[in-house]
């Protein structure tokens, strides 16, 4: 295994701060946060690249914990190992701690309040063309072949129209990932070794 060189204070600082900033300016949580983590950690910081994001949200759906703890944390780890992966979750969970912690002590005397009320309708609706921004961006990410097109298209109705839990699509697909890679490879093996023969 690769040696890991320490962090230093300054890159676990940086870490830190990177991670304040996504949680605190990021509203909606999960996918909304994806594009601020994206620009963030791929254009402006070259920690990550765009298909590790993408695995990062495959890998955050199968497993418990937000999608984006899970990408601070697996952030963290790899630019600064243990200390990296702690302060990069602490950083970016002390925004929605403190809010919630003030939204608990005075929305008892602001619920019901009309402007409150349209407050909540404009961030849902904000929310919304958020997480509309982070599927588009990722669906350019996937493979675009007919197999990949027929799955999403499948998974996205199960998910829409029918009750099935959303935890039995996703080992579906993975399930379906892991078969459609070993059949595509047999065949790249089958042609290749046919093309040596000839």
């Amino acid at each position: 295994m690769e040696k890991r060189e320490k962090a230093t204070f300054r890159e676990i600082l940086t870490l830190f701060w990177t991670f304040l900033k996504i949680g605190l300016f990021t509203f909606g949580g999960g996918y909304a946060m994806i594009p601020m983590i994206e620009k963030e950690l791929v254009e402006k910081k070259g920690w990550i690249t765009s298909d590790e994001i993408s695995d990062m949200v495959a890998i955050a759906e199968a497993t418990p914990g937000p999608i984006a703890v899970n990408t601070a944390t697996f952030v963290g780890y790899k630019k600064g190992g243990f200390w990296g992966s702690f302060f990069s979750t602490l950083g970016l969970v002390i925004p929605s701690f403190v809010v919630i912690i003030v939204i608990s002590v005075f929305l008892s005397y602001v619920s019901g309040n009309v402007w409150v009320e349209s407050a909540f309708k404009g961030i849902r609706a904000g929310v919304v063309a958020l997480v509309i921004n982070a599927g588009i961006k990722m669906s350019g990410q996937v493979e675009k072949a007919v197999a990949t097109v027929i799955l999403t298209v499948a998974a996205f109705a199960l998910a829409t129209f029918t009750g099935v839990d959303v935890v039995w699509i996703i080992i579906a697909g993975g399930l379906f990932g892991v078969i459609y890679q070993s059949v595509a490879a047999r065949k790249s093996k089958k042609a290749k070794e046919e093309d040596e023969n000839k």
